[in-house]
């Protein structure tokens, strides 16, 4: 890529332009009871050029290099009766790599043998494990931008993990489990450790089978980091990207208090842990990640931006526009998104409750504009005098995001964090999600979700 096509656009009177190149090699393997496959799907190579042309946006994008006519096109397709205003940098250019920390030095052979091993360990888990599936992805991303603003960027990285789906039956009884861990740091088998993944499945689905149902009422409830991260990402994250903070619940209260002032709800480019894959050092914009405070000692404090709300909003560029890759156009996403820790101990919040429920792991779910939320779980304890005690079967939380955060009565200062992809106007990224320990004074448990 070249300044050439974005100084010729400006010759043609676009008042700025970017263009983007995101390169893409993957790797996907599949072990099942009676499948092994290997996808590599080779190199997806494309750029993506934008031009602000009169107050509105022309774009093109190719597998191809960009030329001079498809600039012309660029600026003919910026059409419309908008005006457009972003902000603009001062000019930077730097090179980032996300280095793993453990190097993947497999073949696809012996990865593949890993696959089948670990299959194998855990069917031998329980004896009423009855089907398992793992899949393991594995993509080395390169990332260029460049702007008229003078924004040279190179970012690569590459992300590797692991998702299992576990089935057991006994008798009648169906009960499923899943995992689903994703890392910057190398190969997951690794960076994750086998013990701990065989531990964690042996865990949820021997739980299913002895599981307790929860009667559906409220309760007084401990999030876990996973349960606090779905729900910071889903009924928090959401509401504060800007594209839609702007017509949501949470722009009428920004300024105002929602939470009791030991509450902070930050969305992060860093990488914390191994599991934080929301790591977004500069965004698709070439605008350097910084940590944004959703909720900051319970206040809505404000919003992940791009660089057409920042100049909307009045706000300092947050770093958080981003796109799957070069077809996609660039809009407002999450990074790691987490409730951040307090000043309690996890114990010393366990004590304290006579009857509740400890909720340590999500599964589905879904959100609503208006605040509402529903999510499965599908790990979780009764908590009795004090005491973590028996599990739960798999069951489900729901709730309003406002009444929610007023009821948080303790945050712990434990935090863990979890990987993901969330998915939005069709396009899918990765994030990390997390936070503390979070006690909730009164939340709706019971029945099944997803």
């Amino acid at each position: 890529m070249n300044y050439s096509l974005l100084d010729y656009a400006q010759q043609l009177g676009a008042s700025f332009a970017d263009l983007r190149r995101i390169r893409t090699k993957e790797l996907s393997l599949l072990v099942t009871e009676d499948r092994e496959i290997v996808s590599t799907n080779g190199v997806d190579d494309g750029y993506s050029l934008r031009v602000l042309y009169k107050g509105n946006w022309g774009y093109y994008s190719s597998s191809e290099e960009i030329t001079k006519e498809n600039v012309k096109g660029a600026i003919e397709s910026a059409i419309g009766n908008e005006t457009v205003n972003i902000v603009y940098l001062h000019p930077k250019h730097d090179k980032v790599e996300i280095k793993p920390r453990l190097q993947v030095n497999k073949s696809i052979e012996e990865k593949m043998n890993d696959l089948k091993k670990l299959r194998e360990q855990i069917l031998r888990l329980d004896n009423r494990i009855k089907s398992v599936s793992i899949r393991y992805y594995e993509g080395e991303v390169h990332r260029e931008y460049l702007s008229t603003d003078d924004r040279d960027i190179t970012v690569d990285y590459t992300l590797s993990g692991l998702s299992i789906v576990v089935t057991g039956r006994e008798g009648d009884n169906v009960v499923s489990s899943a995992y689903s861990k994703y890392t910057y740091n190398g190969y997951p088998l690794e960076v994750l450790g086998e013990e701990h993944i065989l531990e964690t499945i042996r865990r949820r689905i021997q739980n299913q089978f002895i599981g307790e149902s929860v009667k559906a009422d409220n309760y007084e409830v401990i999030l876990a980091p996973e349960v606090v991260g779905v729900f910071a990402h889903e009924a928090v994250g959401h509401l504060a990207e800007a594209d839609l903070a702007i017509n949501g619940i949470l722009h009428p209260l920004r300024g105002k208090p929602i939470a009791p002032d030991f509450v902070n709800i930050v969305d992060s480019p860093l990488q914390y842990y191994n599991s934080a894959i929301g790591v977004v050092p500069y965004d698709d914009e070439g605008v350097e990640g910084r940590d944004v405070y959703i909720v900051k000692n319970g206040v809505v404090n404000e919003y992940l931006t791009d660089r057409f709300y920042s100049a909307y909003l009045g706000q300092k560029p947050t770093g958080n526009a981003r796109a799957e890759d070069f077809r996609n156009s660039v809009i407002v996403r999450m990074r790691n998104t987490f409730l951040a820790p307090g000043e309690h101990s996890y114990e010393e919040m366990v004590r304290e409750i006579k009857y509740g429920i400890l909720l340590v792991s999500p599964r589905g779910g879904q959100t609503s504009p208006d605040g509402t939320f529903q999510f499965g779980i599908q790990e979780g304890y009764i908590i009795q005098n004090g005491e973590v005690t028996k599990p739960i079967k798999m069951a489900g939380i729901s709730g309003y995001t406002l009444e929610t955060l007023r009821n948080i009565t303790a945050v712990s200062k434990q935090l863990d964090f979890s990987s993901g992809f969330c998915g939005k106007e069709g396009q899918s990224v990765p994030v990390g999600t997390g936070g503390a320990y979070v006690k909730v004074k009164s939340m709706k448990v019971g029945g099944l979700v997803g």
